[in-house]
Formats: C-alpha cells, sequence, structure tokens
C-alpha cells in the first residue's frame, strides 16, 4: 500500500458524531487554556487530544500525533521534576509509537477501516496485574532515589503507561481500562502544581488528563463494540 492509500485511509470510517467529538474536544481545551498557559503546553495537550481521538478511531496517525506529544510532554515533565514522566516519554513512548505504525498498518480491517481489535485473556490479565505490582515498585524506589517528585505515584503511572500502549500496539481493547487508572493518576499529578505558588499552573496538561480519562471510557465500549463488528465479519480474535 502507497503512502498515499495510508494516507487518504486515515478518512474513512468516521462519522459525523465522531468528526464534531474531535472539533469540540480541541476547542474545548483551547479556549479554556490560550490565555493561560504556555505554547508547548497548549500544543502537548491539543496534540494529545488528537492522539488519543485517532486511537479510537483506529487510525495511524494516533501515532504520529502521540510522538510530537511525547516530545513536548517530556519537556514539560522535567520542568515539573516528573522524572518517571521524561523517562516514559523519551526512552518508551516515542520508539513504540514508530513501531505502532508499522504494527497497525500491518493489521487493518477492510470492514471497518481501523486496526483490528482483540481481548486479553484472564489469565494474561492476571499476570500483567502482578508484573505491573513489581515493576512499579521497583521504579519508585529508584525516582525516590533521585529525588522526583511524589516517586510512588509517578512510578506507577509510569509503568501502568508503558503497558497500556504496549496493549494498545497489540490493538487490545483492554488498553483503555489502564488508561482510565493512568489518567486518574495523572490528573493528581498535575493538581499538585496548582497548589505550589512558585511554579507556573498547567491548565492545558491538567486539561488533556481531564479529557483523556473522558475518553478512555468512551473509546473502550467503542473498540468493544467495533471487535464484535469485525469478528462478525470474519475479523480477526486473536
Amino acid at each position: 500500500m502507497s503512502l498515499k492509500e495510508i494516507f487518504l485511509r486515515e478518512f474513512l470510517g468516521w462519522k459525523r458524531s465522531e468528526v464534531l467529538y474531535l472539533l469540540f474536544s480541541v476547542s474545548f481545551i483551547l479556549v479554556l487554556s490560550l490565555s493561560r498557559d504556555s505554547v508547548f503546553s497548549i500544543i502537548a495537550a491539543v496534540t494529545g487530544c488528537f492522539a488519543a481521538i485517532l486511537t479510537g478511531q483506529g487510525k495511524l496517525g494516533a501515532f504520529v500525533f502521540g510522538i510530537v506529544n511525547s516530545v513536548l510532554y517530556g519537556y514539560i515533565s522535567y520542568k515539573y521534576h516528573y522524572y518517571g514522566e521524561v523517562l516514559l516519554k523519551f526512552l518508551v513512548f516515542i520508539p513504540l509509537n514508530f513501531y505502532g505504525i508499522y504494527s497497525w498498518n500491518k493489521n487493518f480491517s477492510k470492514t471497518t477501516h481501523e486496526a483490528i481489535k482483540r481481548h486479553l485473556t484472564v489469565k494474561k490479565g492476571f499476570y500483567l496485574v502482578l508484573l505491573i505490582a513489581i515493576v512499579s515498585s521497583m521504579l519508585g524506589i529508584f525516582l525516590k532515589f533521585i529525588n522526583g517528585n511524589l516517586p510512588f505515584v509517578d512510578a506507577f503511572s509510569t509503568v501502568l503507561a508503558v503497558f497500556a500502549l504496549i496493549l494498545c500496539i497489540k490493538r487490545y481493547c483492554e488498553h483503555w481500562l489502564l488508561w482510565v487508572v493512568i489518567n486518574c493518576v495523572n490528573i493528581y499529578l498535575w493538581i499538585v502544581p496548582f497548589f505550589d505558588n512558585g511554579v507556573q499552573k498547567p491548565y492545558a496538561i491538567l486539561l488533556m488528563w481531564i479529557f483523556y480519562l473522558v475518553n478512555s471510557i468512551i473509546m473502550y465500549y467503542r473498540w468493544y463494540s467495533v471487535e464484535k463488528i469485525e469478528n462478525k465479519n470474519g475479523g480477526w480474535f486473536l
């Protein structure tokens, strides 16, 4: 498939309500943060918004916007001493987003014009939770050693996000459930600076995470519904 065909495929399968949802979400963040936050923060929030919705739509553009968002968000996190978030974006998210483009392009449904979706087994889910708990504890100890801000909360959010992105690339519907938890943790992380008079208030970033939370719930049900359509029409269920 040519680059032109891949690009045109990004516009297939959209409903009018989904386009309006994208426009409303971006406009909402812009209106509430334009006069209050830095250009970097606003662009990070907007690209994050595009990435989240395009992920929900099963489109490759999710990873393109995800790369831009990772660079900007990593820089902003460094300013607020959330070192776990910095490591996550630069060492994990950027490389995985490139791999995500490759992986999803190989697993597209001609019926829905989206990446083909699947589910985790109960056994895999149990091992996933156990692994997240172990790795989060180890990273929390390390972040505390280097004087990171809220080290164990930062670590838990970071590790959970790594596994959520991996599940997303592997097209498992359950990655949205992990993002629900991640978004709640990150809302807490970015509310904390509002109580510190010595730092700039991250309005756009906080709005981005609130949007992520709402979007994760909506998109989990969307992926679940689309996955049922794919199976009904002979799609993959691995």
